[in-house]
């Protein structure tokens, strides 16, 4: 009987554990769930952003973490953001600017990541082979993780013009500003019902910010810095500057006003989205513009379904009457922007660690080119992208960035150390033939990379707020006037008096001095 009951109990035991155990395969572990982390970036018009894309497929699958993606358009990006920080209601990760951490760092609703450097030695590795990543901390701390483009293919705010209806027409391409005048105005009598010269909003800039950027700058002054402030860096005086307060800015609006009265500029240019600016440029509405030249292949690509003669093309830098000669092109990394966390985030470490593994050899080819053997392969020391996978994509109208959005990779996916080397032999041949010429200009000195700001402290953080706050908003409302209006140029001194009233002087002070501290 005795030996009866041992047995029922060791049964029952074993039960018991048996029990326990598919208990726990049943229901595992919280630390096991998978985690969901809510990412907001902007949608850039020329590639969607797949919610649902192999990267973030992947992502799940190796990290065990959901990436829930929230795009906007990037034309509404910066209103959201700003929304989304003045409530103090930012998703766990958010893609911010410089001006974004030096503006609410001190409003703590981001995370300071410098406690957290230690567990992050891809990032740190980073910042030893870019040290410009410093100069976006905020009083010597870090809230921002970079986003890094290994990019061979240059490209910037350069003018482009339909090469084959200025042949057409019998003209010369034009080398100065006035000759540009000369040429847009023949092609307004032949095309009467076009608008020549279009612009857009992009790249956290307005329509008229983006309009004056290039020209501003050609004629031998400048607007914004490259997160749209109003204020630029001067490179021949090695220093920032309010752009008004040169005469050449002056004759740069004067010239833009001029335009627009004679319906050579399209009178949309202070609203249009990118979207809008494309479809003119690609069915033949419009036949010129001063913005990121790569979006002429894609020009080329519709006009020519249509008509095979159809060509944008690369002018020479265009000089003004002056004799100044002179693009911006962009920068091949954007240190500028960078993907900042939420302090309100549950485990910040598993974020960190999320992040810094993007960072790394895994993560960057995954989110540059995709699922290795798959979407790319990499042998002799080289990464091809797959004839799979280009097949799938050879027929889109832009084929690269259609893949791009399906896998979710690069700098306007998911990717924040892309890569796109491996991208280039792919690419429209113009596209290399243009940046090759960027390149020279570079070294030849009359194409200049924009700037970042230098990091600013506290009292310097404070006055900027203030200021701005009235100095922006009159700038802002004066520029439309001064290119829409009639004998608005006449008012000129007076709007040069009320901005160094507003502190326009002040700004320029307050740069000037924050980067003389990182120049030395």
């Amino acid at each position: 009987m005795v030996i009866k009951n041992r047995e029922i109990v060791t049964v029952c035991c074993l039960l018991a554990l048996v029990g326990s155990l598919l208990a726990s395969c049943s229901s595992p572990p919280a630390m096991n769930k998978t985690r969901t982390l809510s990412w907001m970036r902007y949608e850039h018009s020329s590639q969607a952003i797949e919610v649902n894309s192999k990267v973030v497929q992947e992502i799940k699958k190796r990290k065990n973490v959901k990436i829930d993606l929230q795009s906007v358009p990037q034309s509404n990006y910066e209103d959201k953001k700003k929304t989304l920080m003045a409530t103090n209601s930012i998703p766990d990760v958010i893609l911010v600017n410089q001006n974004d951490l030096s503006d609410y760092a001190d409003s703590n609703i981001f995370l300071d990541i410098t406690p957290y450097l230690d567990k992050m030695p891809n990032l740190q590795k980073l910042i030893q082979e870019k040290p410009d990543i410093n100069k976006t901390k905020v009083d010597g701390k870090l809230y921002g993780f970079p986003l890094v483009t290994k990019w061979s293919v240059q490209s910037g705010l350069l003018p482009m013009i339909r090469i084959d209806l200025v042949r057409k027409l019998n003209l010369e391409p034009p080398t100065t500003y006035d000759e540009l005048y000369r040429v847009l105005k023949k092609l307004k009598e032949a095309y009467p019902d076009s608008y020549p010269f279009t612009s857009r909003a992009a790249n956290g800039k307005t329509g008229t910010e983006n309009l004056i950027n290039p020209i501003a700058f050609g004629f031998g002054s400048g607007f914004t810095n490259i997160t749209g402030s109003k204020i630029y860096f001067e490179p021949t005086a090695n220093r920032y500057q309010f752009g008004p307060f040169a005469p050449e800015f002056k004759e740069a609006i004067a010239y833009l006003h001029k335009l627009y009265k004679e319906r050579l500029l399209d009178p949309d240019y202070s609203v249009a989205t990118s979207q809008v600016w494309q479809e003119k440029l690609s069915s033949g509405k419009s036949f010129f513009f001063q913005d990121n030249n790569g979006f002429g292949a894609n020009f080329n690509k519709a006009l020519q379904a249509k008509d095979p003669n159809a060509e944008f093309d690369l002018l020479p830098v265009i000089a003004s009457d002056k004799g100044v000669k002179r693009n911006y092109i962009y920068q091949l990394d954007h240190l500028g922007e960078m993907y900042a966390i939420s302090s309100k985030v549950e485990n910040p470490e598993d974020v960190i660690k999320l992040i810094d593994w993007m960072y790394g050899e895994e993560g960057t080819h995954l989110t540059s080119f995709g699922v290795e053997n798959v979407d790319y392969t990499f042998d002799g020391g080289e990464y091809k992208i797959s004839d799979v996978t280009k097949a799938r994509f050879m027929n889109k109208q832009d084929p690269f960035r259609a893949m791009q959005s399906a896998l979710g990779t690069g700098y306007l996916g998911l990717a924040l150390n892309a890569d796109d080397h491996p991208l280039v032999p792919s690419s429209p041949p113009e596209i290399i033939h243009w940046s090759e010429k960027a390149m020279k200009d570079l070294v030849g000195g009359i194409n200049f990379k924009e700037v970042n700001d230098p990091p600013f402290n506290k009292v310097e953080r404070e006055m900027l707020k203030k200021i701005r706050t009235q100095l922006d908003a009159y700038v802002t409302q004066n520029m439309d006037r001064f290119i829409v209006s009639d004998g608005a140029l006449n008012d000129w001194d007076t709007f040069i008096k009320q901005c160094k009233d507003k502190g326009a002087a002040e700004v320029e002070a307050i740069y000037n001095l924050a980067f003389a501290r990182v120049s030395k």
